[in-house]
């Protein structure tokens, strides 16, 4: 019959008498030792005896006011940074088993507008092992970051090609108008685009999203006209106040459409018209667990049908107050 033989550790000295006695070793002075840890020198003296005590053995001759090492004290001092490190490692390993790791995520205007509310309720709760960190930028700003390893993913109004990301597209999206509401185009259920050559556009400046501005200014293109004039904005509440102001109109998403502020309303454009392409952007060595869960959402359809019942939704709101 096999006994299982199970050691007993009795320890009567502890982590503060080991240390005050590296401290004397390195400095060879119990003085010295006592200033270096803050204590006194009576109570760095008690710390060495008990320890002595515990240990059976002496561990330091005092002569002429030198303090030498025993064999044991030798013995000891050439363990103990064993000791230490050891539980040093014990500690890092406890604590990494508790402690979140850190998910960066960074996100446009227009997602968090749009459909991201409804996504981060579902990675809140799917990757409770993670504290997430969000932050806003524009769409150049978020790929820059992305690729700088400043974030770990993002996402923007883009589908850019890059080989150091991993681009997931979400769905493209249709873009209506967002217009002040004593507009002429009121008294219409859709605007033609060819409509908007006598108008002012507001739009995210280029470098924020170059894809998307040449997007929208070929799609007027297509219908014989240049813009009359174009006043840039770089944030959705700018915009969003640039059109209650009277100054202009502005594409929006159709998600967005139940975000229209006081004094503006939102209206649908004939197709075809310009389209938004939403995306998720990650480093193309991100492999890690969370990123199988953004995946699985977006394969899952989740998008589709947030955006699908989200949209009508905040679209037969938005015209039912006109």
């Amino acid at each position: 019959m096999n006994q299982r033989i199970t050691k007993s550790y009795q320890f009567n000295y502890d982590l503060k008498q080991l240390r005050a006695f590296l401290e004397i070793a390195k400095e060879k002075s119990f003085s010295k030792a006592a200033e270096n840890l803050f204590i006194s020198q009576p109570a760095i003296s008690r710390k060495i005896s008990q320890l002595e005590e515990a240990l059976k053995c002496q561990l330091f001759i005092r002569e002429n006011n030198t303090v030498k090492l025993t064999p044991e004290g030798e013995e000891l001092k050439n363990k103990l940074p064993i000791v230490f490190e050891s539980l040093n490692g014990i500690t890092e390993s406890l604590t990494s088993l508790t402690k979140k790791k850190k998910l960066k995520l960074g996100y446009t205007c227009a997602a968090m507008s749009s459909f991201l509310p409804e996504m981060i309720r579902e990675i809140t709760d799917k990757l409770e092992n993670y504290e997430l960190i969000f932050s806003e930028g524009n769409t150049t700003e978020l790929i820059d970051k992305v690729l700088n390893n400043n974030i770990h993913c993002a996402f923007i109004m883009a589908q850019p090609k890059h080989e150091s990301l991993l681009t997931i597209s979400i769905r493209p999206e249709l873009m209506g108008l967002m217009i002040p509401d004593n507009h002429p185009f009121n008294s219409l259920n859709e605007i033609p685009i060819e409509l908007l050559q006598y108008e002012t556009l507001i739009l995210f400046p280029k470098p924020q999203n170059p894809s998307l501005y040449d997007h929208i200014l070929e799609c007027c293109m297509a219908a014989q006209f240049s813009p009359n004039a174009i006043i840039e904005a770089d944030s959705c509440n700018a915009i969003f106040g640039f059109v209650a102001a009277g100054t202009g109109v502005a594409f929006i998403a159709e998600s967005m459409a139940g975000l229209c502020m006081k004094g503006t309303r939102y209206k649908p454009l004939v197709q075809p018209g310009p389209e938004i392409e939403f995306s998720f952007i990650s480093n193309n060595l991100s492999m890690e667990d969370w990123h199988m869960v953004f995946e699985n959402l977006i394969s899952d359809n989740y998008f589709q049908n947030t955006f699908n019942n989200n949209y009508s939704e905040k679209s037969l709101s938005a015209q039912n107050s006109i």
